[in-house]
This record gives structure tokens, sequence and C-alpha cells, in this order.
């Protein structure tokens, strides 16, 4: 049983992956692998590992592939596997970075709304794409599955909140400065 008082290990969200010392064979990598490496499936054993890595396809983006577009209807939740992504705002200038066992599209898949930023692989990238129906429905028949999911989704959303409030906190001291 989960509680929601289980913290789950530590992990720097925005830093170093964790289990970025995992060794991966680029060509025997499997979207399983990746998943099993993402903050998605912190505390999953591994039949529900099995059960998401069943529905996942890994697809590879050279430098520059759009991975996901702004305001694009697609819901599927997709996992940086290897390389890294930069999300980019509406002028195409950088507001954030994607590495490897972070998710993408998280908001999409969450308020089943179009996609609220951009991202663009820098060098070549390998995303696993979870689509949203099978993955959806999969969360749905494994309620503990669920509530593991949507834990660890929240914690990288709160970590990206705070991430936010810390850059507009400095641009406003910035701000304050100039007007001195």
């Amino acid at each position: 049983m989960i509680s929601f008082l289980d913290q789950g290990p530590k992990m720097p969200l925005f830093e170093q992956n964790p289990y970025s010392e995992v060794p991966f064979d680029a060509t025997t990598m499997t979207a399983r692998d990746a998943l099993r490496n993402s903050y998605l499936a912190n505390g999953f054993t591994d039949e529900q590992v099995d059960l998401i890595g069943a529905i996942a396809v890994l697809r590879t983006f050279e430098d520059g592939d759009e991975i996901m577009g702004l305001e694009d209807s697609s819901r599927d939740l997709m996992i940086l596997a290897e390389g890294a992504a930069k999300i980019v705002n509406v002028t195409d200038e950088p507001i954030g970075i994607v590495r490897p066992g972070m998710p993408m599209g998280e908001i999409s898949f969450l308020d089943d709304r179009p996609r609220s930023a951009r991202v663009v692989s820098e060098g070549s990238t390998k995303v696993v794409i979870l689509p949203s129906q099978e993955l959806r429905a999969a969360l749905a028949a494994q309620p503990e599955l669920a509530l593991r999911a949507l834990l660890n989704l929240s914690r990288v959303l709160c970590q990206r909140i705070r991430s936010a409030n810390r850059n507009l906190e400095a641009l406003m001291v910035i701000e304050e400065s100039r007007k001195n």
C-alpha cells in the first residue's frame, strides 16, 4: 500500500539523473529499459514496469527535430531515454532542459489539453512514447500503479513550479535593482 506520506527516494529532478550511471548500449536499449530508469517509474515493481513497458514505443530524434510542438493535440506522455532536449518559448529561446529519465508532455497527459510547450532535440535523442489512451487504461486497471505514477508526476511538476518561482524571484530582484 502506498501512503501519501511515502516520499520515496530523494531525486534531484533538474540536476543529475541518479540513474545516469546505468550503462546503456544504444543499439539494444529498449523502451522498457528507459522506462525503468525514469522518474515516472520510481517505486514501480518489475511487473508494473513490464505492464507500462508493453505499450511503450522508443523513437529516435535527430538534432533540431521537434519532439513536441506548442499547442499539439497529442496527450501522449513522453520520457527522454537518451540524449538531451530543450524546452523553448514561442521565440525559440530556451527556457528549460530535459535530461534522461525526465518526463515530457505530462501537463497535457494530466489535464487533457493541448501542449503548453515546444521541445526540441539537442543532438541525437531517444524518447519513450506512452500513448495516452493505453496508458490511461493501464493506470485505471491498476489503482496502486496509478497512485504511484501520479505521485511521481506531481513531484516533477512541483519541482518545476519551484524552479519557475526561483526564476521569477530572480527577475523581480533584477527589476527592482534597475529601479534604484
